[in-house]
Protein backbone atom coordinates (compact mmCIF):
# COMPACT_ATOMS: atom_id res chain seq x y z
CA UNK A 1 0.00 0.00 0.00
CA UNK A 2 2.95 2.35 0.73
CA UNK A 3 5.00 1.51 -2.63
CA UNK A 4 1.43 2.40 -4.61
CA UNK A 5 1.45 5.86 -2.49
CA UNK A 6 4.30 6.30 -3.31
CA UNK A 7 4.32 5.55 -7.18
CA UNK A 8 1.21 8.15 -7.77
CA UNK A 9 3.01 10.64 -5.63
CA UNK A 10 6.06 10.47 -7.66
CA UNK A 11 3.95 10.44 -11.23
CA UNK A 12 1.72 13.60 -10.03
CA UNK A 13 5.25 14.54 -9.36
CA UNK A 14 6.26 14.40 -13.17
CA UNK A 15 2.95 14.90 -14.75
CA UNK A 16 2.40 18.45 -13.50
CA UNK A 17 5.56 20.13 -14.28
CA UNK A 18 5.01 18.29 -18.33
CA UNK A 19 0.77 19.78 -18.45
CA UNK A 20 2.25 22.91 -17.19
CA UNK A 21 4.50 23.09 -20.42
CA UNK A 22 1.56 21.84 -22.23
CA UNK A 23 -0.41 25.22 -21.58
CA UNK A 24 -1.32 26.93 -24.79
CA UNK A 25 0.76 30.18 -25.49
CA UNK A 26 -1.03 33.29 -26.23
CA UNK A 27 -1.27 34.36 -29.95
CA UNK A 28 -0.89 37.77 -29.25
CA UNK A 29 0.40 40.33 -26.63
CA UNK A 30 -2.49 42.69 -25.95
CA UNK A 31 -0.84 44.66 -22.80
CA UNK A 32 -3.63 46.99 -21.42
CA UNK A 33 -4.88 47.72 -24.89
CA UNK A 34 -8.86 47.36 -23.09
CA UNK A 35 -8.18 49.62 -20.55
CA UNK A 36 -6.82 51.93 -22.68
CA UNK A 37 -9.30 51.66 -25.39
CA UNK A 38 -11.98 52.39 -22.44
CA UNK A 39 -10.40 55.31 -20.85
CA UNK A 40 -9.94 56.88 -24.31
CA UNK A 41 -13.56 56.78 -25.42
CA UNK A 42 -14.14 57.78 -21.40
CA UNK A 43 -11.71 60.86 -21.86
CA UNK A 44 -10.97 61.74 -25.94
CA UNK A 45 -9.49 65.09 -25.01
CA UNK A 46 -6.72 62.48 -23.89
CA UNK A 47 -5.32 61.46 -27.11
CA UNK A 48 -1.79 61.95 -26.33
CA UNK A 49 -1.94 59.30 -22.89
CA UNK A 50 -3.73 56.86 -25.54
CA UNK A 51 -1.07 57.13 -27.89
CA UNK A 52 1.42 56.47 -25.49
CA UNK A 53 -0.33 53.44 -24.22
CA UNK A 54 -1.14 51.82 -27.26
CA UNK A 55 3.16 52.96 -28.47
CA UNK A 56 3.63 50.85 -25.18
CA UNK A 57 1.95 48.17 -25.81
CA UNK A 58 3.67 47.83 -29.40
CA UNK A 59 6.76 48.54 -27.67
CA UNK A 60 7.08 45.67 -25.32
CA UNK A 61 5.20 43.29 -27.71
CA UNK A 62 7.87 43.99 -30.01
CA UNK A 63 11.03 43.99 -27.18
CA UNK A 64 9.48 40.48 -25.99
CA UNK A 65 8.91 38.81 -29.63
CA UNK A 66 5.24 38.57 -29.01
CA UNK A 67 3.02 39.04 -31.89
CA UNK A 68 1.28 42.49 -32.43
CA UNK A 69 -2.15 41.98 -32.48
CA UNK A 70 -3.76 42.66 -35.67
CA UNK A 71 -5.01 46.27 -36.62
CA UNK A 72 -3.38 47.58 -33.38
CA UNK A 73 0.22 48.78 -35.70
CA UNK A 74 -2.76 50.42 -38.00
CA UNK A 75 -4.77 52.00 -34.95
CA UNK A 76 -1.62 53.48 -33.75
CA UNK A 77 -0.58 54.50 -36.91
CA UNK A 78 -4.37 56.30 -37.35
CA UNK A 79 -3.56 57.70 -33.75
CA UNK A 80 -0.47 59.08 -35.15
CA UNK A 81 -2.03 60.33 -38.18
CA UNK A 82 -4.31 62.49 -35.72
CA UNK A 83 -2.29 63.96 -34.11
CA UNK A 84 -0.01 65.38 -37.15
CA UNK A 85 2.88 63.14 -36.88
CA UNK A 86 2.01 62.31 -39.94
CA UNK A 87 5.97 60.50 -40.78
CA UNK A 88 5.84 58.50 -38.08
CA UNK A 89 1.73 57.27 -38.81
CA UNK A 90 3.33 55.87 -42.42
CA UNK A 91 5.99 53.74 -40.72
CA UNK A 92 3.00 51.93 -38.74
CA UNK A 93 0.66 51.51 -41.27
CA UNK A 94 3.54 49.82 -43.47
CA UNK A 95 4.37 47.55 -40.41
CA UNK A 96 0.45 46.87 -40.44
CA UNK A 97 0.85 46.14 -44.11
CA UNK A 98 3.92 44.05 -44.07
CA UNK A 99 2.57 41.71 -41.02
CA UNK A 100 -0.81 41.28 -42.27
CA UNK A 101 -1.59 39.83 -45.69
CA UNK A 102 -5.59 41.27 -45.18
CA UNK A 103 -4.75 44.71 -44.65
CA UNK A 104 -2.62 44.83 -47.73
CA UNK A 105 -5.09 47.14 -49.95
CA UNK A 106 -6.45 49.24 -47.37
CA UNK A 107 -3.08 49.95 -45.77
CA UNK A 108 -1.92 51.09 -49.23
CA UNK A 109 -4.88 53.68 -49.23
CA UNK A 110 -4.08 54.69 -46.17
CA UNK A 111 -0.28 55.30 -46.99
CA UNK A 112 -1.01 57.13 -50.52
CA UNK A 113 -3.66 59.69 -48.70
CA UNK A 114 -1.00 60.63 -46.19
CA UNK A 115 1.89 60.64 -48.12
CA UNK A 116 -0.51 63.38 -50.60
CA UNK A 117 -1.78 64.75 -47.30
CA UNK A 118 1.69 65.70 -46.22
CA UNK A 119 3.12 67.18 -49.42
CA UNK A 120 0.02 69.19 -49.56
CA UNK A 121 0.28 70.74 -46.75
CA UNK A 122 3.56 71.92 -44.53
CA UNK A 123 4.09 70.35 -41.26
CA UNK A 124 1.90 70.33 -38.49
CA UNK A 125 2.23 73.43 -36.06
CA UNK A 126 3.19 73.15 -32.44
CA UNK A 127 0.13 71.66 -30.77
CA UNK A 128 -0.43 68.87 -33.06
CA UNK A 129 -3.12 70.38 -35.14
CA UNK A 130 -2.86 70.20 -38.97
CA UNK A 131 -3.24 73.54 -41.02
CA UNK A 132 -5.59 74.38 -43.13
CA UNK A 133 -6.11 72.80 -46.66
CA UNK A 134 -4.50 74.36 -49.36
CA UNK A 135 -6.83 76.03 -51.14
CA UNK A 136 -7.84 77.83 -47.61
CA UNK A 137 -5.69 81.03 -46.67
CA UNK A 138 -3.46 80.43 -43.54
CA UNK A 139 -4.75 83.10 -41.95
CA UNK A 140 -8.39 82.21 -41.59
CA UNK A 141 -9.77 80.76 -39.63
CA UNK A 142 -14.09 80.27 -39.90
CA UNK A 143 -14.58 81.02 -36.34
CA UNK A 144 -12.43 84.17 -35.90
CA UNK A 145 -13.84 87.47 -35.70
CA UNK A 146 -12.85 90.03 -38.43
CA UNK A 147 -9.90 92.26 -37.57
CA UNK A 148 -11.01 95.79 -36.25
CA UNK A 149 -9.66 98.46 -38.36
CA UNK A 150 -8.11 101.21 -36.69
CA UNK A 151 -9.36 104.68 -37.13
CA UNK A 152 -7.42 107.43 -38.85
CA UNK A 153 -5.11 109.39 -36.94
CA UNK A 154 -6.03 112.75 -36.12
CA UNK A 155 -9.59 112.07 -37.10
CA UNK A 156 -12.75 114.06 -36.46
CA UNK A 157 -13.61 114.46 -32.44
Amino acid sequence: MAGSRLRRLLLAALVIPLAAGCAPRRAYYWGDYDSALYSHYQNPQETERYVERLGEIIQKAEVEKDKVPPGLYAEYGYALFEAGRLDEAIVYYEKERDEWQESVVFMDKMIRNTRRLKESRPGPPPGGRLPPPADEPAGAAPDAPAAAVPAPEGGAE
